[in-house]
């Protein structure tokens, strides 16, 4: 087993923070987990209609996805947060050049930070992870769509590991690194939502203008479902893109779109072809995994660097 791992397991066990901290994020799941049971039982008693087998479908895949939204929530911004100090802790406790003078490897630092935050998250993860599965056994969600969420949580936690221990690396105090970390997800979240809405828009507009002459397949193609292609590289846009177009046409891997174009000569769309496009959910397995892969080589090329 990983040295660095092991130190990690041993450190974490001894640490107060560690559990005052888990229970302080199962006391809210806790909280939020009530309040949606609250508000599901009021049309219950409220009616005195008999509950059909659809309201319980219907309810297991609002849990379902409610508490599937908390998880991707928490694998991205709660998880990333022992990474965070991962190196930048080694330099504020003067012990990253006595961790680099040992026989371990740089990759095999890299990669024991790696795995003892996944660890770590993975307890975050599984603690509210019944709730999940509530949602899943009350019915109304396929086990493709089990699978697809547990492959998000996963490739989430990792890539925003990656994340935290690139900036992590790069400076020499952790509270930069959570204020840095933090900053760049709460300001690029309301960023990433107009530049959505703003390109749905336009590619609902391009459909119908007639100022510009009809232009080759693919670029028609492009301009009017590049949208589905750009929703793949964020978590929360990759997970409420796949549900709602996979429940739509009833295909979890790969959508077709019809490409048509409205001409005002002819007084209705042109129909240009069928464009078949990868699930979101595939989008953002290609773009995480890239990303974690760039982010530790960064990562360790930036500690096999002398310090300054």
């Amino acid at each position: 087993m990983n040295p660095i791992l092991i130190r990690h397991l041993y450190g974490s066990a001894r640490r107060n923070r560690f559990f005052w901290l888990l229970a302080l994020y199962l006391l809210g799941i806790s909280i939020l987990a009530l309040f949606f049971a609250l508000v599901a039982a009021v049309p219950i008693f409220t009616s005195a209609a008999n509950i059909s087998m659809l309201d319980l479908f219907t309810g297991g895949r609002t849990l379902y996805w409610y508490s599937g939204a908390i998880l991707i929530l928490t694998a991205s911004l709660l998880v990333p947060i022992t990474a965070l100090g991962a190196l930048a802790g080694e330099r504020e406790n003067r012990t990253l050049d006595i961790l680099k003078m040992t026989t371990l490897r740089t990759r095999s630092i890299v990669f024991g930070k790696l795995t003892s935050g996944l660890l770590t998250g993975a307890i975050y993860v599984l603690a509210p992870f019944p709730l999940l599965m509530a949602g899943f056994w009350l019915g109304g969600v396929t086990t493709i769509e089990l699978i697809i969420t547990l492959i998000f949580l996963i490739l989430t936690m990792t890539v925003s590991i990656a994340w935290a221990l690139f900036l992590s690396s790069l400076v020499r105090k952790t509270i930069a690194a959570v204020l840095i970390f933090y900053g760049l997800t709460f300001a690029s979240s309301p960023i990433i939502t107009i530049l959505a809405t703003m390109i749905a828009g336009l590619s609902e507009a391009w459909k119908h203008t007639t100022t510009v002459g009809v232009q080759p397949f693919w670029i028609e193609a492009i301009i009017q479902y590049g949208w589905v292609i750009l929703a793949g590289l964020h978590p929360l846009s990759a997970a409420v893109a796949t549900e709602a177009l996979g429940f739509e046409q009833n295909s979890w891997f790969f959508l077709q779109f019809d490409v048509s174009r409205y001409q005002a000569s002819p007084g209705a769309a042109t129909f240009l072809g069928t464009v078949t496009l990868p699930a979101p959910w595939l989008t953002y397995t290609v773009f995480t995994v890239c990303a974690t892969t760039v982010l530790l080589w960064l990562t360790t090329w930036r500690l096999n660097r002398p310090e300054r």
